[in-house]
């Protein structure tokens, strides 16, 4: 790629530095040199057939880009300080005080849009922070697109099953949480304590433990109740998961000092505020999407598989937005294991749902060239995955200040990726020293490495 590539693209101007405690790059590279922590090619790709995709790609012609500069930053799980210093970092706004919310617009509103790639909760330090920073910037008239996460899913889905722990499908949802949401619950009663009332209503300790727990007999029925819709391995596998998560749900409510009774309270609080039509976080829910598309560029949370790529050249997100809110109303465990579900937890892994090379073929063919996610948490910023043979711009750089520390990251968590109407990708992380630039002629530097 020409040095004038690098050179000509605009590098955000950061502002307001002295109240972040991340450190934020101040270079650009080419994104696609070298192989390992900024680009990788996984085994679904076929070297020869990627080559003649990418050689495609690399016209800039071919591609589409947003009307207006996109900010696409990606599982924040209650991190609030994490979003306003990789708001900071996008050059779009400003910071101007010690607190998260200390912000102010450098661009107006009308010339970029923030689209939140999911898992907005779960995890700590700040659930509800971060949500009232978020609806602070839709009351600013902040354009703002909120795809949901497999962790907001599973929140939500775990709450809809409260009360009924042995349903055979769908009663260990919220033991599936693990321990992730005790952070929340915490949140929750500390902010939204019960009234005198609201505690004499309350079952005793060992009915709240029968209310949230399935009983012991309940796998057997799992087994006979999931068999329609998953495979013996993948039932063994879900129920091994069970187990652990159920240990480290446990544990996390030992530490936390909370009893059942107190779980239990907690989570009809959270139904309270995000599911009753007056709650202060229904819009949380009420807002968020499957999909969303800019251009020849796709945003996702996890990824893609043949079904829904089938689906995608045959009509618009529109539809499948529309079929996954319908869905969200429906059974937990149809969806979260369905095709819709699979988009907000896929790793692509053996037992998950196949993107093949021909289904990215059509996607290619019908306009969508990459695609945008999060859910694989990296250490070094944002990498290029070339995955059955499509474009995936990884954008999950382990923001969330528990992960990072039990991680070993130092310093505070802070990223961006920025998509310009100019036709170029700056994936910016203060993880990596540098800023990191995509143009679609780069694409060309890299085939003869493939060979």
């Amino acid at each position: 790629m020409p040095v004038s590539t690098v050179s000509t693209a605009i590098e955000p101007e950061y502002t307001g530095q002295e109240w972040l405690r991340a450190h934020l790059p101040t270079r650009k590279v080419q994104w696609l040199d070298g192989a390992g922590e900024n680009w990788h090619q996984a085994k679904s790709s076929n070297k020869t057939e990627l080559t003649q995709v990418l050689h495609y790609l690399s016209d800039h012609d071919h591609w589409r880009w947003p009307e207006h500069l996109v900010l696409f930053l990606t599982d924040l799980h209650a991190d609030a300080e994490a979003f306003s210093a990789s708001l900071v970092a996008s050059g779009v706004f400003a910071r101007n005080g010690p607190d998260p919310s200390d912000l102010s617009l450098k661009l107006p509103v009308d010339q970029f849009e923030i689209i939140l790639g999911g898992d907005c909760l779960d995890k700590g330090p700040s659930n509800l922070q971060l949500l009232r920073l978020i609806r602070h910037l839709l009351d600013k008239q902040v354009q703002l697109t909120l795809l949901s996460g497999n962790h907001d899913l599973r929140l939500q889905l775990a709450i809809q099953s409260l009360d009924n722990p042995n349903c055979p499908r769908n009663g260990h949802f919220l033991l599936r949480l693990g321990s992730k949401v005790m952070p929340l619950c915490v949140e929750l009663l500390s902010q939204y304590p019960l009234s005198d009332a609201e505690l004499s209503k309350l079952p005793d300790e060992s009915s709240c433990e029968a209310l949230l727990l399935p009983t012991a007999d309940w796998p057997d029925q799992f087994r006979k109740g999931a068999a329609d819709t998953l495979s013996p391995a993948q039932i063994e596998l879900e129920l091994e998961r069970l187990t652990s998560r159920k240990l480290r749900f446990f544990t996390a409510a030992r530490r936390a000092d909370l009893s059942f009774q107190q779980i239990y309270a907690a989570m009809h609080r959270w139904k309270q505020l995000f599911l009753q039509p007056d709650g202060e976080f229904h819009w949380f829910i009420k807002h968020q999407q499957l999909l969303c598309r800019r251009g020849s560029f796709l945003f996702v949370h996890a990824g893609c598989d043949d079904t829904i790529a089938r689906q995608l050249v045959e009509q618009d997100c529109d539809r499948l937005n529309q079929a996954f809110q319908e869905a969200r109303q429906g059974e937990a465990f149809a969806l979260y294991f369905g095709p819709l579900g699979n988009m907000l937890r896929t790793k692509y892994r053996q037992q998950d749902p196949l993107l093949s090379s021909d289904s990215s073929q059509e996607l290619i063919t019908s306009g969508i060239h990459a695609l945008v996610h999060g859910h694989r948490n990296l250490h070094h910023g944002q990498r290029i995955t070339f995955r059955a043979n499509m474009i995936h711009f990884e954008c999950d750089s382990t923001l969330n200040s528990s992960t990072r520390k039990l991680e070993g990251l130092s310093g505070e968590g802070a990223a961006v990726t920025l998509i310009h109407p100019q036709g170029y990708v700056m994936g910016i992380s203060s993880d990596y020293p540098s800023i990191k630039l995509f143009r679609p002629d780069s694409l060309q530097s890299i085939t003869h490495q493939l060979l």
